[in-house]
């Protein structure tokens, strides 16, 4: 899926290795939702603001991208 933020990277499937908590992120410009459905009709979250915010490192090793 195009991101709606950006209009360049994909939206992926990830979850948070530590957590546990799976999240959708744009490979590009790293806008951040928790459920499919909210993308694009919800504020996004940034990645590296949410990592941060529970104590974690915002890179993308600390993802496990999801099959589609």
């Amino acid at each position: 899926m195009l991101c709606p933020r950006c209009e360049q990277g994909d939206v992926v499937k990830a979850k948070i290795i530590a957590e546990k908590t799976c999240l959708f992120v744009c490979q590009e410009c790293e806008a951040s939702w928790f459920l499919c459905e909210d993308i694009g009709v919800k504020a996004f979250i940034d990645f590296g603001v949410y990592m941060e915010s529970i104590g974690l490192k915002p890179l993308w090793s600390e993802l496990q991208i999801m099959p589609e």
